[in-house]
Parts: structure tokens; C-alpha cells; sequence
């Protein structure tokens, strides 16, 4: 019985109907077949590229776990077979790229199955032309016929690995070059009409008007202009007309009768048949540019790739696995992160991000990036003073029981064992180190942040300087346009890393003096404006006041920044954040804070603000005011009101309660 009985056998995979081995003709003229497509380069160029991409992607065997884990199996035949070599004549590299260069032809990809006594695989043979493959249905069963010297050979289910492409009945693929066969066609008959037309035709093709009967003299005329002016490398020549002869053009150009955008459309038509992305096989047009190419390329492997990627791992476990091996969890799985893989900054900060939540371990990082395990990486971590994801359980900041909230007697019972002064400054100690630790924990997040703010404005700097308008008063505009719109990238970006810094230490305060959750969600969203409002004024400051010298100087600027700048944010808001987020809570409660040194190795301006106290409305500094303590060489003027830390640059003084 026939798989294909409205048709009848007649119409089996092996058919004409099907494949047309000898080539249809179409309205172009020009005949057609699987094999003959790939004589036009886009075809030729998306199937090796298709081709060439499933074979290079590492075919892993893998068993299942009851957590839902995976274990690699390397100890199976089969993983041997794929993932190496599937017989002794072909790597695993070649044999996949021929069978899925049939898949995109043919639309089927056939191999004998050899197997051992045990009815185990024991390699897989190629087969080289698909078309010459008959599949049918003889009692209820799956055959596959072929022949060998003259003689019709079938093979059972069992004895051949057959990988379908799209089809009617899902069990035998359709070629995709009859389908697009006349796609095909008009795009070889541009290509061979461009050929003759540069190869053989001459560019002053027309009629020439002469005066009187030239006889005789005809065919060494014609003779002389072939001679003369025919062929590619004698085009566009002088010709000089003699005997009154007059020339009339008759052909239209190239570009009037659309030829070259004919090539063009067969071209994008065909990358759309097969679902390549055009800048793949170097067809770059207005959607593709180095901006975008990423997001395009994730777009490949998903709607190109994918699809196939299925189809293999689905047929090798319905016809290589056994029922019993499925069940027991094993199955193929096609590694496509390899394509996927950004630039090295990219992966960078993805791989930082999932390390942070222990999401990843060192050595998986290291292995992803082709490098050999360390001892000591293969444990999670979590952004807890970056402690390892075992011990975070221990380390976590108090938030119930009776350290959140110690009875009276408790803490009279502290103050009375260790001295009220000794107690309040173990309190401090204990206060300073939590909300250091939490620093810590965003100090790479303040970083990336920072890094990604200052690249945006320094690339977008020296393009405009380094273009051909190098005029200052463009520059200029240019610098007022761009600040007033970057507000929005900063607060893009930085913004949710600064609230979240500042409810984590918003948090520890509240827990610290046992009040009931004071929120300052105001206060925070009034800190990032502040914060804006700063980094802009400072930038655009920067940049005007070098707009009096070279124009080089921002350039020069610019460099620096990327360089130095995010780490100088990151350690400076560090501080500043923490030190306004501990304030707002503490002005909440209705408390006051003092400002603390961290050691005798202090600057001589910050020792003389040690210990001095101020409530909610004061400031510690005023905008103005000069600081001249014992021990500075020079006074040091304040540029701000200070209402708490940093006093300067690279300051690391903190607040306690007062």
C-alpha cells in the first residue's frame, strides 16, 4: 500500500513529480533540478551556510535527572557515532552537512543503518542521492526501495535513518526546489543574461543608416565592427562612422529595463525561501548594520536554525533510541549557545549577572569560554560580600526574631555588661559593616551602570567632533541637543540600580533603630534627579570650557572618561547613597546623625567634622564655607552644602545615629 493513495505509487518520493532529477523547464526557458539550482550563488550560498551551521553545532547525548538536571553520557555508542564519526569514512561534521544539503534540496536526508548482533547502531552510511529512494508502506510497515545494478533492494524502518523536511503526510519531505523552481529560474536567467550581454554583446547595439546598397561590403563591415568593438574589454569605445553612416540605439540600458534590481529581488526571494537573514551571505541592505547584527543573528538561529535543529534531534531519538533508552531520560540535544555568543563585553556582563544570583559557577564560565577548570570553581556564589551560595544562610542581614527587635531588658542588660560608650560604638561598628557589605553587593551593578552612561556620551562625543563638520559652534549645538535629552538615558539606567541600592540600606536602617518600615521612595526619586541633574551639569561643564582651545580636547576628554570616570562614580555614589538613604530614614524617626571617621589615616578636614551632629533641615557644611583645620596646608572651600558624606573626593566617612 502506497503512503501517497490519492496519487498512487507513482507518485512516491522517488518520482519526477517529486524531485524532477532531469530538470522541468520553466517560463524562463531555463531547466531546473536540485542539483542545477545550486549553480545560482544564493541557493548555493544558503544551503552550504544552513548546512554548514548544523553540522558545526556539538551533538550532545544527554540523560535527564529527577531535579531536572542533565548529565552528559559520552559513554554510549551512539554519542560516539554523532558526535565524532558515524562510520569510518566520514566525520560527524561531514556526514551532517550532506544529509541537511539534501534536506534543503531534496527535502529528505537518508543513511543506512548497520547494525551490530545486538541489533545496536553500529554506524550510519550516507546515501548520496536521495531522489533514487522509493518509501512505501508493504503491511502496515515502512519500506524503503532503491536499486542496486538494475535490481529493486528494500530496507525496513529499522534499517534506515530518514530525516523528513516539510511535507503532506509527515512522513516524507517535498523538495523546496520544485516549489520555488521558478524563482530559480528568472534568478540563473538574469545571471546568464548578464553574462552574454558583458561576455559577447556589443554596447552599440542598433541600426546603422547608410545611404546607398552595401553588397558585398556587408559582411566586412559587420566583420570589422565585431572585431572591433565586441566583447567586454572593447566596450565603450570610439567608433567613427564613415560614409554618412548614421547609428540608432535600440536596447534600453541595464538599469532602465530594472535588471540589476531583478537580481537583487530573486536574490532576497530565495534568503526568504530558506529563511536566511540576507547580510548572512553578505547581502547588506538598509535593515542590516553593525547596530542590529546581533539581534539578527539571534533571529537566525530561531527562525531559521530551529526548525531543523527539531527535526534532527526528534528523528534520532524516534529511529536511533531505543523506547527503553528514551524512558530511562536519554535524549540528543543540538548546543546552539555558540551562536548566540555576543562580543566579549557582551558575555561579560551577562555572565556577571547570572554568577552574581549563583545562577552559574566559575568553572562553567570558564568552560564556556574554552578554558579549564579551576580548584575552587565550581561552587555557586550570591552577591553577599560575594560569599559562597552554602554559606549566604549564615550571613544574611537580621530581619526577624530578636535581634530585630530586642526586648528592653536585653538591650539595658548590653548597655549595663559593656559600658554605654563601648556599646554604642560595637552598635556603629556593627551598623557601618552591614551597610558596607551591602555597597559591596552593588558596587558592580553601580559600575556597569556607570560604564554603559559615560560610553554612550563619550562614543556620541567624539563621532560628532571627529566628523567632517569640525566646526565648534555645530559642536556646541550639538552638546546642548544631546544633554538635554540624555536625563533620560541616565535615569534609564542608573536609576533602578540606585533605588534598589537605597531600599537595601533603606531596609538595615529601619531594622537597625526598630521602627516600622519608614518610606522614602520620595526621597530616592528626588536623590536620582539630584544625581542627573550633577553628572549632566558636570559633563556639559567639562565640555564647553575645552570648547575655548582644540577641538581635539574633547576627544582627548572623552578618552579619559571612559577610562576613569565609571570607577569614580561608582565609588563616589557608593557613599553618597548610602550615607542620603541611612539619613532619610533616620530623619524619619525623628533622629539625628552624626558624622563618623573611619581611622586616624583621615584627612585633616574630615577629623574636624568628626562627632559633630545634625538633625532633619542642617547640613554639616555650607555651600561657601571654608574649612581650615589644624594639620591642612590649605583651606579647603565647599562647593555644595554638605548634608552628609563624602566631604571630597575618594571620601569614605559614614553616619551613625546621634
Amino acid at each position: 500500500m502506497s503512503i501517497f493513495p490519492v496519487f498512487s505509487r507513482s507518485l512516491s518520493p522517488a518520482n519526477d513529480y517529486w524531485y524532477h532529477p532531469m530538470g522541468f523547464n520553466t517560463a524562463t526557458g531555463i531547466k531546473v533540478s536540485e542539483k542545477t539550482a545550486l549553480k545560482y550563488l544564493t541557493v548555493f550560498s544558503c544551503i552550504t551556510l544552513i548546512a554548514g551551521d548544523i553540522a558545526r553545532l556539538p551533538l550532545n547525548l544527554y540523560r535527564k535527572r529527577k531535579d531536572g538536571g542533565k548529565d552528559l553520557v559520552t559513554d554510549h555508542k551512539l554519542y560516539d557515532l554523532l558526535h565524532n564519526a558515524p562510520n569510518p569514512d566520514t566525520t560527524s561534521f561531514n556526514f551532517r552537512e550532506t544529509l541537511q544539503g539534501h534536506l534543503l534540496l531534496w527535502g529528505n536526508a537518508y543513511s543506512f543503518i548497520e547494525r551490530d548482533k545486538t541489533n545496536k547502531v553500529k554506524s550510519l552510511w550516507q546515501i548520496a542521492d536521495p531522489s533514487q529512494i522509493d518509501v512505501d508502506r508493504i503491511g502496515g510497515q515502512l519500506v524503503y526501495k532503491y536499486k542496486v545494478d538494475g535490481k529493486e533492494v528494500t530496507r525496513r524502518r529499522d534499517q534506515m535513518f530518514h530525516v523528513p523536511g516539510y511535507g503532506f503526510n509527515g512522513l516524507v519531505g517535498m523538495s523546496m526546489i520544485s516549489y520555488a523552481r521558478e524563482a530559480i529560474g528568472l534568478g540563473l536567467a538574469t545571471e546568464e543574461f548578464g553574462g552574454k550581454f558583458f561576455g559577447a554583446g556589443t554596447h552599440l547595439s542598433g541600426v546603422y543608416e547608410m545611404d546607398g546598397y552595401l553588397g558585398k561590403n556587408a559582411d566586412a563591415f559587420k566583420k570589422g565592427l565585431k572585431e572591433g568593438f565586441s566583447g567586454l574589454g572593447k566596450s565603450h569605445q570610439v567608433m567613427i562612422a564613415e560614409g554618412g553612416a548614421k547609428y540608432k540605439p535600440l536596447t534600453l540600458p541595464l538599469n532602465d529595463s530594472q535588471f540589476l534590481e531583478t537580481r537583487d529581488h530573486q536574490k532576497i526571494e530565495i534568503c526568504g525561501m530558506y529563511h536566511v537573514p540576507p547580510h548572512k551571505i553578505a547581502i547588506h541592505g538598509q535593515n542590516s548594520n553593525y547596530n542590529n547584527l546581533e539581534q539578527e543573528n539571534a533571529s537566525y538561529v530561531d527562525s531559521c536554525l530551529m526548525h531543523w535543529i527539531v527535526r534532527w534531534e526528534s528523528a534520532i531519538s524516534l529511529q536511533l533510541l531505543s523506547e527503553a533508552e528514551r524512558r530511562s531520560g536519554l535524549y540528543f540535544e543540538f548546543m546552539v549557545q555558540g551562536l548566540l555568543r555576543g562580543d566579549s563585553q557582551a558575555r561579560a556582563e551577562y555572565y556577571n549577572k547570572i554568577f552574581q544570583v549563583g545562577g552559574i559557577t566559575p568553572n562553567q564560565i570558564r568552560a564556556k569560554e574554552n578554558m579549564n577548570p579551576v580548584d575552587g570553581g565550581d561552587e555557586s556564589f550570591v552577591m553577599l560580600n560575594m560569599v559562597p551560595l552554602s554559606q549566604a544562610k549564615d550571613m544574611q542581614l537580621p530581619d526577624d526574631g530578636p535581634e530585630k527587635t530586642p526586648i528592653p531588658e536585653k538591650k539595658a542588660l548590653f548597655v549595663d555588661f559593656f559600658g554605654e560608650k563601648r556599646a554604642k560604638k560595637m552598635s556603629d561598628a556593627k551598623s557601618i559593616q552591614i551597610r558596607d557589605r551591602i555597597q559591596k553587593q552593588y558596587a558592580p551593578l553601580i559600575l556597569d551602570a556607570a560604564t554603559t552612561i559615560v560610553n554612550r556620551e563619550s562614543k556620541a562625543i567624539k563621532k560628532k567632533v571627529e566628523s567632517q563638520t569640525r566646526s565648534k559652534e555645530v559642536v556646541e549645538d550639538f552638546l546642548d541637543d544631546f544633554y538635554k535629552e540624555f536625563p533620560k538615558y541616565i535615569n534609564q539606567k542608573m536609576g533602578p540600580v540606585l533605588r534598589s541600592f537605597m531600599g537595601a540600606i533603606a531596609d538595615a536602617t529601619n531594622s537597625e533603630i526598630q521602627v516600622d518600615g519608614i518610606n522614602i521612595d520620595s526621597e530616592m526619586q528626588k536623590y536620582i534627579e539630584i544625581y542627573t541633574e550633577r553628572h549632566i551639569s558636570s559633563s556639559r561643564g567639562q565640555m564647553i570650557a575645552l570648547l575655548e582651545g582644540s577641538l581635539d580636547g574633547l576627544v582627548t576628554r572623552a578618552d579619559e572618561w571612559t577610562e576613569k570616570r565609571p570607577e569614580k562614580i561608582k565609588t563616589d555614589e557608593g557613599v553618597r547613597a548610602s550615607s542620603f538613604a541611612f539619613q532619610a530614614v533616620a530623619f524619619g524617626a525623628g533622629l539625628s546623625t552624626v558624622w563618623r571617621i573611619r581611622g586616624p589615616q583621615t584627612c585633616p578636614f574630615c577629623k574636624e567634622l568628626n562627632g559633630k551632629r545634625v538633625i532633619s533641615g542642617q547640613s554639616f557644611v555650607k555651600d561657601g564655607q571654608e574649612l581650615n583645620p589644624d594639620g591642612a596646608e590649605n583651606p579647603m572651600r565647599i562647593n555644595g552644602t554638605k548634608a552628609h558624606a563624602p566631604l571630597h573626593r575618594g571620601c569614605d566617612c559614614y553616619l551613625s545615629i546621634g
